[in-house]
């Protein structure tokens, strides 16, 4: 267990705050991400999968769920996810790239558990030769607990040229945003700057 779910497990007996009924996040998914670069060796997406936990994905689908309903879903979330960059955030050096848009969306079930994955294609190839290219895949209101997977392709880069690399950082959010994600229950909304204290980040550079 990361030291900040340490922490915050703390917090919630030190509250005496009923874990199941209290304290954000609420649905956990585990995450994949294959960085896409075109035959020049620029970046050019991020192709997402999404594995929701055992509870959301029974909330989600009851006891099964046919391709149309699964499909019906998928686009809901994606028209709900637009307004929030796709919970995707992604910068080159200090600058954070904008407008990219979803491609190839799928969902599926994996296991007993919902499982979706697209591609956010960015408006322009990107260099990372310059600049590093560093994103995070977040809920903002910390809702959902986005963590890449422990599998060894939980990052991996497509086509990239041989000098890249990948380096996955881990969130080190301090106790003040560890107290108030554990005095929210699920009636309440984090302002959408809280997500992001506890997202991992994942930062690609080349050369």
């Amino acid at each position: 267990m990361k030291n900040w779910l340490r922490m915050l497990a703390g917090v919630i007996l030190l509250l005496l705050i009923p874990a199941q009924g209290r304290a954000h996040p609420h649905v956990w998914a585990d995450i994949k991400v294959q960085v896409i670069f075109d035959d020049k060796g620029l970046l050019t997406g991020l192709h997402e999968t999404w594995l929701f936990d055992d509870f959301y994905s029974a909330f989600v689908i009851g006891g099964g769920a046919t391709q149309e309903q699964l499909e019906s879903v998928l686009a809901e979330n994606m028209k709900n996810l637009e307004e929030y960059d796709y919970f995707t955030r992604i910068m080159s050096g200090e600058t954070r790239i904008t407008g990219a848009k979803p491609e190839q969306a799928s969902s599926r079930i994996t296991g007993n558990r919902l499982e979706m994955s697209f591609l956010l294609q960015l408006p322009a190839p990107l260099s990372v030769s310059d600049l590093p290219m560093r994103y995070a895949v977040y809920d903002p209101a910390y809702y959902i607990e986005m963590l890449h997977t422990k599998a060894p392709d939980a990052v991996t880069l497509v086509n990239a040229p041989k000098e890249c690399t990948s380096k996955l950082e881990q969130p080190k959010p301090d106790m003040e945003q560890v107290v108030l994600a554990a005095s929210l229950d699920k009636t309440q909304k984090a302002s959408d700057g809280l997500g992001l204290f506890f997202a991992e980040a994942v930062t690609v550079k080349c050369g």
